[in-house]
């Protein structure tokens, strides 16, 4: 096949080592099939304009639908000789249809196609994304239906803060990734717009009908100028950027599963197929899976850094440096991809250790900040409460005893709104119970939040 641009050169053949350096081929032969499916809508749009016979048009349509099935079942070995994708299939049909081929790119550029094309695909990967947060925030669900019973010290600083419901924790996880959800959808419209017809920049003269052609991909609307149709990638690093931030939610749930799983905490087990052993100490239970999550975060951040950076510093219109816009958004979503589907599939293997969990909640500091709400019910202001409190801690502490260590008449020299009945607050059950805020980790209200939850999710 002659180049799409050979003419300007004449007959001379583009040297191999240049030719392998510029090629895109290994990256963007991702967009194959969407290339495929524009290209013969692009065919139908000749037609209806009179640019193809229908003759033409029905031979071309044979053969690109050929080509997709073929895209579609991983058959079709593109050749590793051309420059882009593009061209490769413009081979591939030049070869099946040498005379009707010659039409085909009439009043289009790859600068506008290759954008359509990656607009096809974040479109189908949005789909694809929200589906497999949806899969694990329902694991998460199903965790927290099943441990309505696990109390678990609540962490701030990573140091033990105040009892909190396993359930409350897994839930802040699915709010968590439905503002992954919303941002996802949110970026979607601004993936929805169909480019075909703005030519290398500047538009074109032929008589092109665009609304046919975005109507018919499924586009919601078509650009409004030209010049920014076959720039923008705005959409590309937006996207990426709804990525990076699932890729850190999903190192955060990570790290939490990894701290709780260890010895030291010990109130979560997950199944062995997500861990591995060590080489040389035989007694390891690693979490690489977790580990790998947390891990490969960082490339998506880097992905959308790469972005930016390519970015920053280009003219308008069409650059070649735009070439390299692609390999971040596909490895990006590849990533985040596979690490949503291991961490909905690593999930419901989870067991908890209640036990454990609850030998934690016998450091009755814990519970101070009950107290010092005890206290406030009283008639006490809180910051006079807050000193009350922390100077129990400090004399148990000192004294390496738990504050049920002590008598009532020794509390009363704390504070006279001391009474027997603040031993009952000593206790995780309580604790949670008489929590009264919406969204706090009261069971009745995380109850309810995991029923509005399993509404929300079927």
């Amino acid at each position: 096949m002659s180049k799409l641009w050979g003419g300007r050169f004449g007959k001379k053949e583009v040297d191999p080592y240049i030719m392998e350096f510029t090629s895109s081929l290994g990256v963007d032969h991702v967009l194959a099939s969407y290339d495929c499916l524009s290209t013969k809508v692009h065919v139908d749009m000749l037609c209806r304009s009179g640019y193809l016979t229908k003759k033409e048009k029905e031979k071309l349509h044979e053969v690109l639908d050929g080509l997709y099935e073929s895209i579609r079942e991983g058959s079709w070995e593109y050749p590793a000789s051309h420059e882009d994708i593009h061209s490769a299939i413009q081979s591939y049909v030049e070869e099946k249809a040498p005379e009707e081929s010659k039409k085909m790119h009439t009043g289009r550029s790859r600068n506008e196609q290759v954008v359509n094309d990656v607009r096809l695909y974040c479109l189908d990967k949005i789909g694809l994304i929200t589906d497999l947060i949806t899969e694990l925030q329902i694991a998460l669900v199903e965790l927290a239906e099943k441990n309505m019973d696990v109390i678990v010290p609540g962490y701030t600083h990573l140091n033990r803060a105040q009892p909190v419901l396993f359930p409350h924790l897994l839930l802040a996880y699915v709010d968590m990734l439905q503002r992954d959800v919303d941002r996802v959808l949110d970026a979607e419209s601004r993936c929805d717009i169909s480019v075909m017809g703005s030519g290398a920049l500047a538009g074109s003269a032929l008589d092109l009908d665009r609304e046919f052609v975005a109507r018919e991909l499924e586009f919601g609307v078509i650009s409004t100028n030209s010049i920014d149709s076959v720039s923008d990638r705005d959409f590309m690093a937006e996207l990426v950027s709804c990525l990076s931030l699932i890729a850190v939610h999903l190192s955060r749930m990570s790290e939490d599963m990894i701290l709780y799983s260890i010895p030291e905490f010990g109130f979560l087990d997950m199944g062995s197929e997500f861990c591995t052993g060590s080489s040389l100490m035989p007694q390891k239970k690693n979490p690489d899976v977790l580990e790998l999550i947390r891990g490969r975060a960082a490339g998506v951040i880097g992905a959308l850094n790469s972005i930016f950076v390519l970015l920053k510093g280009l003219p308008h219109s069409y650059n070649r440096d735009l070439q390299e816009d692609k390999k971040p958004l596909f490895e990006s979503v590849d990533t985040v991809s596979s690490a949503l589907a291991v961490m909905a599939r690593l999930v419901g293997t989870v067991k908890m250790d209640k036990e454990k969990a609850l030998k934690a909640l016998e450091d009755e500091f814990i519970y101070a900040t009950d107290i010092a709400e005890y206290l406030v019910r009283k008639g006490i202001a809180f910051r006079e409460a807050h000193d009350i409190v922390g100077s129990i801690v400090k004399h148990c502490s000192d004294k390496g005893i738990n504050i049920s260590g002590l008598s009532i008449s020794e509390l009363k020299g704390f504070s006279p709104g001391l009474d027997e009945d603040v031993f009952t607050l000593l206790n995780p059950e309580t604790s949670v119970r008489n929590k009264r805020t919406p969204g706090s980790t009261n069971p009745d209200m995380v109850k309810s939040e995991i029923d509005a939850w399993k509404k929300r999710l079927q």
